[in-house]
């Protein structure tokens, strides 16, 4: 952690008179400002100068755990910029001086202990390191903790709440619930013998190519003779019989073919990777469970890709409790008022987990059924123009996955991968979207931000995971997009639609979830020719009979003026979400005083 350092910099500090350019011409005074370095935060540059009463801006990141209160400079600013960072703002400055910040730390904190290891802050191993961190989230994500340990000879693979992982596991930069005592404990895995692997040299590092060994959980070297891993090659680990791999945080590249046929079961890598697909673990029929550590920080925080490990953070505290959840795409997040469902259904809580219709809804569908039980409900109205990823009729997982779990990669780990396709390509996919963009911190909520990424001053989002910044109605009816959508049976054909949905709707009936079908709301204009009143009667019939699950309210009721619809075809406004969620819980209350379970 950086101690604050005060600047001697008289020379900078004096202002410029009397000074001529080479053409004998007095050259004009500047004001030089020097921003002092301090704790908790990192600027762009710490010097500045302009002329007398101009203004200097100072670009400054904040690290997880502070906030700038302010400086010693009158009438100074602190501005809030989209990517997290804040900028100092020094207005009218008139003489050249030097700029101390007033940085606060937040009071919350997580324990870290070297288990093992060696702290390199020089501090004692035997004593747990306290860091500052920020409860912008239920949960709190854990450092990354290359700058915090190191080991010679093993992998810092993840945390766990007990010294001899018999406790809770948490990786690298993932969520953790807090608590008195807490302490995360660093966990070790020691390498393989490097006398196992054959390799070769490949730019700056080495390139593995073939594995001799037997052990059941194999930890692949950082190194070898003294070369950084940074690639495995094809058929390198082909039939392998280890069941466990820990891939070290130096690799960059998993080639095709690398663990072709391969008794894995779990695997563990780092996000600092390039280049890997489902190729590289082609035939590896057994691998269930993908742990992924954070190697790098996030990009996506902030945004509202970040909402969903938000989401799940809270329905993960309502595990044990009665609730009624939310579910599809974006059309989810600005359709309801979850807090008057609160109210309507005193027994129940509520959580809105619809973040974006364009990823496949089954593996998010797969985690939420994770957190529910006998007695909750749960409310699914997929979005009609994103049929095939909402109605459950892939399996493929995609990179926008990806993007919504990075806040919380343990999420990823409740799924069986067995169950999945493109895992490691989707993977891919995510880690090239990263490429060249702003690194951002833990820290940032998606409530701090509108959805176009902008800073707000209230928050975005409320408990319950609605976005409730207010949303005028629109000045007409027209859509915005232009792309009609088809309410025609058609459309839904039973095999491939219908099918793959009861199948994911009966795992929930089977634990004893109450599941209820209603239709995302639509601009109705915004719907195909073909989409006739009778045709969506049809449909609505179609459904259900077909459907294993009731069906709540009438398709002609989702199809609304487009005045309800703010800047979308199926965002609702603010008063759209007010008359949707009326209706909701007229509906929902009808069928759960039939089934006898309102009370």
């Amino acid at each position: 952690m950086k101690k604050a350092a005060l600047f001697v910099m008289a020379a900078l500090l004096l202002p410029l008179l009397g000074c001529k350019s080479e053409s004998g011409a007095p050259e004009p005074r500047l004001c030089r400002v020097v921003l002092e370095e301090g704790e908790g935060f990192t600027a762009q540059t710490y010097t500045g100068q302009t002329s007398p009463g101009g203004e200097l801006r100072f670009a400054l990141q904040l690290e997880d755990g502070y906030t700038v209160t302010g400086a010693d400079f009158g009438g100074c600013a602190l501005e809030r910029e989209p990517g997290g960072g804040i900028t100092l703002v020094l207005p009218e400055v008139r003489y050249s001086t030097a700029v101390r910040l007033s940085v606060e730390r937040t009071g919350a904190v997580l324990a870290y202990h070297a288990n093992g290891g060696v702290r390199l802050d020089g501090g004692s191993a035997e004593e747990a390191l306290e860091l500052p961190v920020t409860p912008s989230h239920l949960r709190r994500n854990t450092s990354i903790g290359v700058d915090l340990f190191t080991r010679p000879g093993y992998i810092l693979s993840g945390w766990n709440t007990a010294p001899d992982g018999s406790g809770t596991a948490v990786g690298l930069g993932s969520r953790v619930t807090p608590s008195e005592g807490l302490v995360l404990y660093a966990q070790w895995s020691r390498w393989a013998d490097p006398g196992l692997f054959q390799w070769e040299p490949l730019g700056d590092g080495a390139a593995i190519t073939a594995y001799s060994g037997t052990e059941g959980v194999l930890t692949i070297p950082a190194e070898l003779d003294g070369l950084p891993v940074r690639a495995i090659k094809d058929r390198a680990f082909a039939g392998a019989v280890c069941h466990t791999v820990i891939l070290p945080d130096t690799l960059r590249t998993v080639e095709n073919g690398a663990f072709d046929g391969c008794a894995l079961e779990e695997l563990y890598l780092f996000d600092g990777l390039r280049t890997i697909s489902d190729y590289s673990f082609s035939n590896c029929e057994n691998l269930r469970t993908l742990h992924i550590n954070a190697a790098l920080p996030p990009v996506y925080s902030g945004s509202y890709y970040a909402a969903f490990a938000d989401k799940f953070d809270r329905l993960l505290s309502l595990r044990d409790r009665r609730k009624i959840v939310l579910f599809s795409g974006s059309s989810a997040r600005f359709g309801y008022d979850s807090e008057k469902i609160d109210a309507a259904f005193e027994n129940f809580d509520v959580v809105n987990m619809g973040v974006f219709a364009y990823t496949n809804a089954l593996p998010q569908m797969e985690l939420i059924l994770t957190c529910m039980g006998e007695g909750d409900v749960l409310l699914h109205s997929p979005e009609f123009d994103a049929a095939q990823r909402q109605f459950c009729t892939t399996a493929n997982l995609d990179g926008a996955f990806f993007n919504m779990i990075e806040a919380n990669y343990d999420i990823l780990s409740l799924l069986d991968l067995r169950q999945y396709g493109q895992v490691f390509t989707a993977f891919s996919a995510y880690l090239d979207s990263r490429e060249g963009m702003d690194p951002r911190g833990y820290a940032l909520s998606s409530s701090d931000f509108d959805e176009d990424g902008d800073p707000v001053d209230t928050p975005s989002y409320n408990e319950y995971g609605d976005y409730i910044l207010y949303r005028p109605n629109a000045a007409d009816e027209r859509p915005i997009y232009g792309l009609p959508v088809d309410y025609t049976v058609r459309s839904f054909p039973q095999s491939a639609f219908i099918d793959p949905l009861n199948q994911e709707y009966r795992r929930f009936l089977d634990k004893g979830v109450n599941v209820y079908f209603t239709y995302a709301p639509r601009n109705r204009l915004a719907v195909s020719e073909d989409s006739t009143p009778e045709a969506q009667t049809e449909l609505d019939a179609y459904f259900r009979k077909t459907l294993c699950v009731p069906v709540l309210g009438d398709v002609k009721n989702s199809l609304v003026s487009g005045v309800y619809l703010y800047g979308t075809d199926n965002h609702l406004s603010t008063e759209g979400a007010a008359l949707r969620t009326q209706n909701i819980i007229a509906e929902l209350a009808a069928h759960l005083e039939q089934e006898g379970g309102y009370d």
